[in-house]
């Protein structure tokens, strides 16, 4: 491909020559003379590279033809998917699968081998099921969507278009809910409720998302969480977050829309998480929380005075001595 085509697909503006015929794309140390790579600081030059082309940040000057974009990542993201685009599938319905009589399939649709659509279904068109896939009763699945093999999805639960679901996920599970009899014995609560992923949502593997207890439990628009991720009965979760692998969300948490959170973040139930909040890695969220601040450590407070709390922690040790010196020195005094 012709750095001038990438240029123009990118959107980003050419230096050098433009008929630099590129084969792949690379990481900048790896990269080779037919390869496309990015930088996104001056620093990076600094290092040897064979790339035969760069995309670059606006402004930067290189020894070699580039592409000056305002993202040079979010650009380099793009190439990536000219040169290696999605794998296509052709549509069809393996012998082995199990449909039922009264699921509806849209057009263009693939059903993997073992799957099984319960009574009921719904699958939009172009929609991907993989091997292994089970879709319970009534669920709705919409368009463009790619249910990878040994994914579960519980009765009821609704799916929106261009959704992503990586292998192991379990959607629609019971939530976690049991009230102590008059014998002291757990009674369960009954988990009647739905859950509700909206569209351009991706989710990793091996994460579970539980069904609510009488309403329902929602994934917002364009958020993507990542493997191993536990998300409770009753949660909201807003549009375009960013859940990092392990993080765990008690029942009826309520997260605003951009919220990031690191990998392990743990969330205890009933809070709020305000808009565009950002929260560090092994966080742990006891108190709501406002929105559009940073966060960390545990229990999770403003970065600045978690960062105090830090360097005390830090220094606890020492004070400790100290002040073990101290005692003893005023126990002699006061004898």
């Amino acid at each position: 491909m012709l750095l001038a085509d990438i240029a123009n697909l990118l959107g980003g503006e050419l230096t050098g020559d433009g008929n630099v015929d590129l084969h792949d794309v690379a990481e900048y140390e790896k990269a080779t003379p037919t390869d496309l790579s990015y930088i996104d600081s001056a620093k990076k030059l600094s290092t040897h590279s064979n790339a035969g082309a760069l995309i670059v940040p606006q402004g930067m000057e290189t020894n070699r033809p580039s592409i000056s974009t305002s993202n040079p990542r979010l650009s380099f993201a793009r190439a990536v998917s000219l040169f290696r685009p999605p794998r296509k599938f052709q549509p069809g319905i393996d012998d082995d699968a199990r449909i039922s009589d009264t699921a509806r399939l849209g057009d263009g649709v693939y059903v993997g081998p073992f799957a099984s659509l319960a009574g009921g279904v719904v699958l939009g068109d172009g929609s991907y099921i993989g091997a292994g896939v089970h879709v319970g009763e009534n669920v709705n699945i919409g368009s463009g969507c790619f249910i990878h093999p040994n994914c579960v999805l519980c009765a009821d639960v609704e799916i929106g278009a261009r959704v992503t679901l990586h292998a192991g996920v379990v959607v629609g599970a019971d939530g976690f809910g049991y009230i102590p009899d008059e014998e002291g014995r757990f009674f369960k609560y009954p988990q009647t409720g739905t859950v509700v992923i909206e569209d351009d949502v991706e989710i990793g593997a091996n994460t579970t998302i539980d069904r609510a207890t009488l309403t329902e439990t929602r994934i917002g628009r364009g958020t993507k969480i990542d493997n191993q991720v536990q998300i409770a009965h009753n949660v909201v979760i807003g549009e375009d977050c960013i859940l990092a692998s392990q993080v765990g969300i008690a029942g009826s948490v309520t997260i605003g829309r951009g919220v990031m959170m690191g990998g392990r973040v743990g969330v205890a139930d009933h809070v709020e998480i305000g808009d565009d909040a950002k929260l560090g890695a092994n966080s742990g969220v006891l108190n709501s929380l406002e929105g559009g601040k940073t966060y960390m450590h545990f229990p999770a407070t403003e970065i600045r005075d978690a960062r105090r709390r830090i360097a005390v922690l830090k220094n606890l040790p020492r004070l400790s001595k100290r002040v073990n010196r101290l005692e003893r020195k005023i126990g002699e005094l006061e004898s």
